[in-house]
């Protein structure tokens, strides 16, 4: 671009030049001839300058097209992914209503499974405990049962004991009846 201006510049200077030279002569007046040679001058430095500077002008115009090719590449790409997202969005939003009715629907479902599956546990935990206060209390009877007849059977063989030590009788069958046995 550059290259343009310097060259727009240099043809409006020289056709300044020629054209303030024409009217430097006395009363002569500028005719459309007299700029042929400026014209032709022009024309081959505006040649030459082109010839001299078309690859690298050639060079910048690929270039150029080839970034606004990839930045309109670019901006489609995104543009369809925006709409994408969009169109997504829109449909998030059309089933926004049916998704929270669903959600609680099933938030529902389950605080009542909760609630039953609760219920259940703290049923068999009821039970399971119920069994096992009546086996500690059976457990605790039959304990208190067999201290109660081995205190019982302390108290007769003492009984028995006492009866047998005051009674002289009584000590002869014993004895009697030991020694048989042995």
């Amino acid at each position: 671009m550059r290259f343009w201006t310097a060259y727009l510049f240099m043809a409006l200077g020289l056709a300044t030049k020629a054209w303030s030279s024409s009217e430097g002569h006395g009363g002569h007046h500028a005719s459309i001839t007299d700029l042929i040679a400026p014209f032709i001058n022009v024309a081959i430095l505006f040649g030459a300058l082109i010839y001299a500077t078309k690859d690298k002008l050639k060079n910048y115009f690929i270039t150029k097209s080839e970034e606004v090719a990839n930045t309109i590449e670019r901006a489609d790409i995104k543009s369809k992914e925006a709409q994408l997202m969009l169109d997504s969005q829109k449909r998030k939003m059309a089933n926004l209503e049916a998704e929270l009715k669903n959600i609680q629907a099933q938030a529902e479902l389950e605080v009542n499974s909760f609630e039953k599956n609760l219920s259940k546990e703290t049923e068999d935990k009821i039970s399971k405990m119920k069994l096992d206060a009546n086996s500690k209390v059976a457990a605790d009877k039959k304990q208190m049962m067999d201290e109660l007849n081995a205190e019982l059977l302390q108290q007769v063989i003492s009984k028995t004991k006492s009866t047998i030590k005051s009674n002289k009788e009584y000590q002869n069958k014993v004895s009697s009846k030991m020694l048989q046995g042995l």
